[in-house]
């Protein structure tokens, strides 16, 4: 994975963990769905790239920061979620 894979996941990390925090009202904080929503694009990139099943073009980039930000956010707001009751 190239820098500029790495800043469009983070980008896009950013942008879904800020539309988290927006919709979400929980007691969770703006920084940790930032960071959480980074740590998920970066993470399902990483993966992807490493088993070669996508190539480096923006749209395919793009769509996996997406998916795996979304879905670790997803996860982790599930799990806390389960933790109050």
């Amino acid at each position: 994975m190239t820098a500029e894979n790495y800043v469009l996941a983070t980008l896009a990390g950013f942008v879904v963990g800020w539309i988290a925090n927006a919709m979400s009202k929980s007691r969770f904080s703006f920084p940790i769905n930032l960071f959480v929503g980074i740590f998920g694009a970066v993470l399902l990139n990483f993966f992807v790239q490493t088993a070669n099943m996508l190539d480096d073009r923006f749209m395919s980039i793009l769509l996996v920061s997406l998916v795996g930000s979304t879905v670790l956010l997803a996860l982790f707001h599930l799990t806390r979620l389960t933790e109050k009751h």
